[in-house]
């Protein structure tokens, strides 16, 4: 899987790549003039998302599947990270959980295992989590919240 941005990025659409690569464990690359198809290659036939800016911040997803088709894509207005240096994340899969549509389509995506939101404090310390809803979804590692997205729209095609 690879983790890209749009072209030109701000300085916080970079530190959101890396962060969103590290915690899914993919690569991640500046996109720089690089067109779609260049991308692709790049991507070795595997998933691809693209962060997106909106008035020089991150502001959407785009995830496209490996044909470099758009599958589905999140708009969020705002994301945070407490632990804004916390780009090293323990080398395990992380697990989703929640539930309706945004959750159903991540883990279409990411395969990742799902697990109910009330056996989360059940998995081991170490675990990383994505938590799914239908406005927010938290990146949590060891318990805590890594970063965050506030969900404005979520658009399949």
């Amino acid at each position: 899987m690879l983790v890209t941005s749009s072209r030109k990025p701000s300085a916080k659409t970079r530190t959101l790549c890396k962060l969103l690569s590290r915690f899914i464990a993919s690569r991640c690359i500046t996109r720089g003039k690089m067109g779609m198809q260049e991308i692709l290659e790049f991507a070795e036939g595997k998933p691809l998302i693209v962060i997106g800016e909106y008035h020089g911040n991150p502001g959407e997803l785009s995830f496209y599947d490996d044909a470099g088709k758009l599958l589905f894509s999140l708009r969020f207005s705002d994301w945070y990270s407490e632990e804004i240096g916390s780009y090293w994340f323990p080398d395990v899969e992380p697990v989703l959980t929640g539930l309706g549509e945004i959750t159903d389509a991540l883990e279409s995506f990411f395969h990742f295992k799902r697990v109910e939101s009330d056996n989360v404090v059940q998995l081991p310390p170490n675990s990383l989590v994505m938590a799914a809803g239908e406005k927010e979804i938290d990146f949590m590692g060891g318990g805590k919240s890594l970063f965050k997205f506030f969900v404005k729209c979520f658009k399949k095609y």
